[in-house]
């Protein structure tokens, strides 16, 4: 029996709006009065719980630090799977010549030392940027480590930017050289296929390096058209006759609602429009929010941009069968969840030009795509779809069905667990 220890290294993305999902798992209130929660919905419970279903032989455990709690929360969530909540805090870490905030939590280093093991595998970040990664590393002795990465394959990478200033060339060249330092000591990594060139660029820097490909499966017995457009428009009280938009992701910078906004004011409809956002604020991204109505205030958009907040996934699926388009639009990610519950309901989809869903869209020869800093593109193509210049293609249901199943996840991943170098 082979155990898997999956570590997330920062806290849950709490709903600071104080409202409880319905569809958590187990929830408490620390000694401070703190709402926390496990939703058992982190990508490594949903990872592990795909790899236990279908393979008995692995004992799974997701590790997860959290500055909202007082002890270490355990939660059941699947047999063979538990999810940890650790107590965490944040710590000045001393690099580059000044001190950054990490969150740190020094249980889980006892809990690794603990059960480091020849019959023990960590799953750990491949950045291994944080603090506790680094000492989880230096600790294990006898345990194997495959690295996950579903970030975009870009930020493995080491990279420069153009700047003059002699300081920032220094950082510059301290954080390629450590990066280069710590790439030439990873030998196994999981990694979604977002970016095939930035996946070959690593081979090349690391060339014994073992690099396995996976993708996240989708429950599609539930992500499917279960009403028609027009019952769905009904439910959520939508105008049939409008074009409907739908975002649907965290609310931080690096999405680029900011961004949409500006875009949604250039368009120029010749019908009426309206774009929903799904989603919720996160401990780093706090205010992000307020900045996104003053902008739809600013643009006298408040009758076409609505933000709904977190939402069940019985919503949600009724927010895409109401949707004509979905839109991603972020700057740096590996691929969109939403874009695959989308392609899997029919909803056309513009995405951005990189990501795991980019790569599955421009292979089927489906959605439309946008750089991801050409603003004026955005509004074009967006204007060009609104007023029916521009058809979107999706892709067929069964397609995506074969491709996105939880057995193809399970099989992937088993597969990199039996092959560590």
């Amino acid at each position: 029996m082979k155990n898997i220890i999956f570590l997330i290294p920062f806290s849950p993305f709490y709903d600071f709006s104080k409202k409880m999902p319905t569809d958590i798992i187990y929830k408490w209130i620390n000694n401070n009065g703190n709402l926390g929660y496990i939703s058992g919905k982190e990508f490594g419970d949903i990872l592990l719980k795909s790899l236990a279903e279908y393979y008995p032989d692995y004992n799974c455990e997701v590790w997860q630090q959290d500055i909202n709690t007082d002890k270490i929360y355990t939660v059941q969530i699947q047999e063979r799977v538990i999810h940890r909540n650790f107590p965490a805090k944040n710590i000045k870490v001393f690099k580059r010549y000044k001190y950054f905030e990490d969150l740190y939590s020094i249980e889980i280093l006892r809990w690794a030392k603990r059960n480091d093991d020849i019959d023990t595998i960590f799953m750990l970040p491949i950045t291994a940027e944080r603090l506790i990664e680094k000492k989880i590393i230096s600790s294990l002795k006898k345990s194997q480590i495959l690295y996950y990465n579903f970030l975009n394959s870009e930020r493995i990478l080491p990279s420069t930017f153009k700047t003059f200033n002699p300081l920032k060339i220094i950082n510059q060249l301290l954080i390629k050289y450590n990066k280069m330092k710590w790439l030439k000591k990873v030998k196994n990594v999981l990694s979604v296929n977002d970016n095939p060139e930035a996946l070959e660029k690593l081979k090349k820097i690391r060339p014994n390096i073992n690099i396995f490909l996976f993708e996240f499966g989708l429950d599609c017995d539930f992500w499917k058209p279960v009403v028609d457009k027009v019952e769905a428009r009904r439910v959520l009280n939508i105008p049939y006759d409008y074009f409907v938009i739908i975002l649907s992701q965290r609310l931080v910078p690096e999405y680029q609602i900011d961004k949409f906004i500006e875009c949604l004011q250039r368009v120029k409809a010749k019908k009426e429009f309206v774009c929903y956002i799904t989603g919720q604020e996160t401990l780093g991204s706090l205010g992000y929010k307020n900045y996104l109505n003053e902008l739809v205030i600013k643009y006298n958009l408040q009758e076409k941009v609505h933000f709904v907040g977190y939402v069940n996934d019985d919503v949600l699926r009724n927010y895409f069968i109401a949707a004509d388009l979905f839109v991603t639009v972020p700057y740096m990610f590996a691929g969109s969840y939403g874009a695959t519950k989308c392609m899997a309901i029919g909803t056309p989809i513009l995405h951005v030009t990189m990501g795991a869903s980019y790569e599955f869209l421009k292979k089927h020869n489906a959605g439309e795509f946008v750089s991801p800093y050409n603003y004026e593109e955005w509004a074009k193509k967006l204007e060009d779809i609104i007023n029916g210049k521009k058809k979107v293609n999706t892709v067929p249901r069964e397609d995506v069905v074969n491709y996105y199943s939880w057995k193809r996840t399970a099989d992937d991943l088993h597969y990199a667990l039996m092959n560590l170098k």
